[in-house]
């Protein structure tokens, strides 16, 4: 199956032509946001259906990874640091911010 490319058709046959797989790799994604995919089908008299737009959206919904790298012990009035840098999100998402609290 050759890849979609935005305003080509792909043309395909029976018996296995009424389903395409779309796929993507990490090479060549599907951005993330809104895509509309149209079919139209043709009988064997070569009258064209109406055409059917599917929409699909591409959503990142897998948490990231937060690491937190903190000395166990500090002597009072020591200052420290607290390191996130460790954290981490899956391709081709990013950590767009630290949110850090003290709870007690």
């Amino acid at each position: 199956m050759p890849p979609f490319v935005k305003g080509v058709p792909i043309t395909t046959t029976p018996p296995a032509g009424a389903t395409v797989e779309v796929t993507v790799t990490a090479a060549a994604p599907l951005p993330i946001g809104v895509h509309h995919f149209q079919l139209v089908v043709e009988d064997n008299s070569g009258n064209q259906s109406d055409p059917q737009v599917a929409t699909v959206t591409v959503k990142d919904t897998i948490k990231p990874t937060a690491i937190i790298t903190a000395p166990a012990l500090v002597q009072p009035g020591q200052t420290f640091s607290l390191d996130g840098t460790k954290s981490s999100d899956v391709a081709p998402g990013t950590v767009a911010k630290w949110i850090w609290t003290m709870l007690d």
